[in-house]
């Protein structure tokens, strides 16, 4: 009858010990700062602006990339854009894109937009709407079929 008691308590003191060991750092770790949610500034909500496309100019030149571009609002639209990084001639069409942007009512604000550019595959020489994707007012993806190089004599040549 002692022994079954002292295997109870060793048993109870190993699972107490488990506890302590492993579950009591987890829980400590759940409440650090750093597994905290830090509140994240309220972005605004955007209510109109212009669809953005991918820059005709910078297809025809196969430019491509990704741009970021710190944005400042006041409450109710854009107050400064500050490029970050990405291509010249894509940073100007995302600017421009963006000076658009309209927002519901909302504190003033700063937050980083991306605009990713990139092509998928190849027309023949004609340019046809791509495809934008908006997650706005922080992403913006923008794809478009690049340009092949075409000569009208040599199709005129290859159709009798």
């Amino acid at each position: 009858m002692l022994s079954m008691v002292s295997t109870m308590i060793h048993s109870k003191r190993i699972q107490m010990l488990v506890f302590l060991g492993i579950g009591l750092p987890i829980l400590f770790q759940l409440r650090s700062p750093a597994y905290s949610q830090e509140p994240h500034p309220e972005l605004p909500l955007v209510v109109a602006g212009k669809m953005p496309i991918y820059p005709i100019i910078a297809r025809a030149a196969r430019v491509h990339g990704v741009v970021k571009i710190r944005v400042t609002t006041d409450g109710m639209k854009v107050s400064s854009l500050q490029a970050e990084s990405g291509p010249a001639m894509l940073v100007q069409a995302a600017k421009e894109d963006i000076l658009t942007w309209q927002f519901a009512k909302h504190k003033p604000t700063t937050f980083v937009t991306t605009f990713e550019y990139l092509f998928e595959g190849s027309d023949k020489c004609i340019y046809s709407n791509g495809m934008s994707v908006l997650n706005l007012p922080l992403k913006v993806r923008i794809s478009a079929k690049g340009l092949m190089t075409c000569d009208p004599e040599a199709e005129k040549k290859s159709h009798p």
